[in-house]
């Protein structure tokens, strides 16, 4: 940002004590008077040879001293308005002469000259002259006898020696400014180059072309546990251990690195960082060092958490019921959530297993972790070793780039959610049991141990204990998971509580889709408290979503239900869990399937924009508000 030249005063760009020397040399080899004066008529310099003639006679008249004022800005104008030096005659007959100092075309000053005559006065002048100032007359003609008398040539060859002097005070001015601009500039990009390195949330170092540290931020001391003076100075071989050959490669070879996966060997154990390294040119492109990013891994999973939406929404508020037996599950759940054990929740399909997850997950001390749910029924077998432990590059037939991260990983630091565990393979269980006793995991394709500090929960709408008695699932792993069980009751077990869960649902539904369900038909609710829910509270919810879709009024009548509710006493039991599956799994994989596809695409397109929400709304080719509603829908968080 460039000074304004309004705001720059003439005395801080020049060195008054030279112009004085200056000047009074001047004054006395030539005998001319001299002073410089700002733009607002300040002296910067003390008179030279100033006259006793026009200080002691003539200015000490009022009308004397605005006369010589209005002269002299007269003089400066004519000066600045030809470029050249103003020659003038003052109301008393003197010569003087001004040259203006200019900056970018804006006056801060004016060099003044003269207080001499080049021809001797004439008495009659004097006294008329003395009388209209109001001053003596013999005084008058006594002191203007002892101003000198130059040639007129000699007149104009001081004018021009004090112009030189004020263009070359303008340029040296000019220097000036430029100079304090400049280093206005520069302070001001060191300031905003530190600010940045401090608040940065990743770790840096800068090193030289040897590898030594000099320079550390805040987040770098967090990272390795150490103040920045045990950091300076040390090498990156002392740092960085065995991943320090790599990253020598910055400053040795001058090649640079992106987002690489480094251990390092901190105070606390190995922490794991995505790392990269630039090196440093000089102005003559030799290298003079390089920067090192380092960026824990947590935070990586807690951008990625964040965006995919791993995180959890409800809490024990939102689960509703009053009957004895919820009412029971709650409070254990309650209690579990205080504790650090592992938690098995047991439960029909439907019945609300993930709602009493991640209610857990929010009143445990992890809450500002990530909770991560997997559905262990819905991932293909070859596939689960891979998406839960994640895999190296070229593990295995299309591995991804670069490798990939696996659920445990992501889920570090907070609580991962393993549903339908009773479907996991005899193989899997036996790296999940290791998992839970050493809290360590390895990646598919690689020997680097990875620490993760997680609890885990499950669900599964199986009996496991008779899975074990089977061969299906190993015991040892059910004692593990099994060390605080919850079993939700079917909402056929709870029919008191059949009709706070429709209206409750029926007035968020509305809202949400701006319909207003004013009253329901009593023949509703008892309808709905003889049917059996073979789907639980998931199949509750579809039928909510029918009845608000197809109701013309703002009544909820029994034509309104499906069928199957409305005639459930003239069919079999099995064939109302049939169709209520098959009816509910069909609208869920499309629903599902629909919305998943969305989900990702929006996922894709922030990723793709670092997490700009308008960009990736433009993107898109939506509106702002829609993609808010968007992500509010599928749980991705901004």
């Amino acid at each position: 940002m460039m000074t304004k030249i309004s705001t720059v005063k003439l005395q801080d760009l020049i060195d008054s004590s030279f112009l004085q020397e200056f000047q009074d040399n001047f004054a006395l080899s030539v005998g001319v008077a001299s002073l410089i004066e700002d733009n607002q008529g300040q002296a910067l310099t003390c008179p030279s040879c100033f006259s006793t003639f026009c200080k002691e006679i003539i200015r000490t008249s009022t009308v004397g001293l605005k006369r010589c004022l209005d002269a002299d800005m007269r003089g400066a104008a004519e000066a600045l308005r030809t470029a050249k030096p103003a020659v003038y005659e003052c109301h008393t007959g003197l010569i003087d002469f001004a040259a203006p100092i200019i900056l970018n075309g804006k006056v801060l000053g004016t060099i003044f000259g003269g207080q001499v005559l080049t021809e001797a006065p004439t008495e009659d002048r004097c006294r008329r002259m003395a009388r209209e100032l109001g001053v003596d007359a013999d005084k008058y003609i006594a002191a203007i006898k002892e101003i000198p008398v130059v040639a007129k040539e000699k007149v104009q060859a001081a004018a021009k020696v004090l112009f030189s002097v004020a263009n070359t005070l303008s340029k040296n001015a000019y220097q000036t400014l430029k100079l304090k601009e400049n280093n206005r500039e520069i302070v001001l990009s060191y300031n905003r180059l530190e600010n940045i390195f401090n608040t940065m949330s990743d770790g840096v170092l800068i090193i030289d072309d040897n590898g030594i540290v000099k320079q550390v931020n805040v987040i770098a001391e967090e990272i390795f546990d150490r103040p920045g003076c045990d950091l300076l100075n040390k090498s990156v071989k002392e740092l960085m251990g065995s991943e320090a050959p790599f990253i020598e490669n910055i400053y040795k070879q001058q090649t640079a690195y992106n987002d690489f996966e480094i251990f390092i060997d901190a105070s606390l154990g190995r922490l794991h960082c995505l790392s990269s390294g630039r090196p440093i040119f000089d102005d003559e492109g030799m290298i003079s060092g390089g920067i090192i990013i380092l960026r824990p891994m947590k935070i990586v999973h807690n951008l990625v958490n964040r965006l995919s939406g791993a995180q959890a929404t409800f809490q024990f508020g939102n689960i509703i019921g009053q009957c004895p037996a919820i009412l029971k599950t709650v409070q254990l759940a309650s209690q579990a959530a205080a504790g650090i054990s592992n938690v098995l929740i047991e439960g029909e399909s439907g019945t609300g297993k993930e709602v009493f997850a991640q209610a857990i997950h929010n009143q445990s001390s992890r809450r500002k972790g990530p909770f991560v749910a997997v559905n262990c029924g819905a991932i293909p077998r070859e596939l689960m070793i891979s998406e839960l432990f994640g895999y190296t590059e070229g593990a295995f037939t299309g591995a991804r780039r670069g490798g990939r991260p696996g659920k445990f990983e992501f889920a570090s630091g907070g609580t991962i959610f393993l549903d339908e565990i009773g479907d996991t393979p005899l193989e899997l269980q036996v790296a999940l049991l290791r998992v839970i006793q050493e809290r360590k995991i390895t990646r598919m394709g690689d020997n680097k141990v990875i620490p993760v500090d997680l609890r885990i929960i499950c669900a599964t709408n199986k009996n496991l204990a008779q899975e074990v008695e089977k061969g299906n699932f190993r015991q040892d792993l059910y004692y593990r998971l099994n060390v605080i069980s919850l079993k939700i009751p079917p909402l056929r077990e709870r029919q008191e509580d059949i009709p706070l869960i429709f209206r409750y649902m029926l007035n968020t539904m509305g809202r949400e889709w701006g319909r207003t369900i004013k009253k329901v038909d009593p023949e509703v609710i008892t309808l709905l408290q003889q049917y059996r829910w073979p789907g639980n509270v998931r199949e509750l919810q579809n039928v909510v979503e029918r009845v608000i879709s197809i109701a013309d009024e703002d009544t909820i009548k029994p034509e309104h239900l499906p069928e199957h509710i409305v005639h459930h006493k003239e069919l079999p039991i099995s064939y109302l869990t049939s169709l209520a599956n098959e009816t509910i799994c069909a609208r869920e994989m499309i629903k599902q399937n629909l919305n998943e596809r969305e989900r990702q695409q929006i996922l894709d397109f922030l990723l793709k924009a670092s997490g700009n929400i308008s960009y990736a709304a433009k993107q898109m080719g939506i509106a702002r508000s829609t993609m808010y509603r968007k992500m509010r829908q599928y749980n991705i968080s901004n």
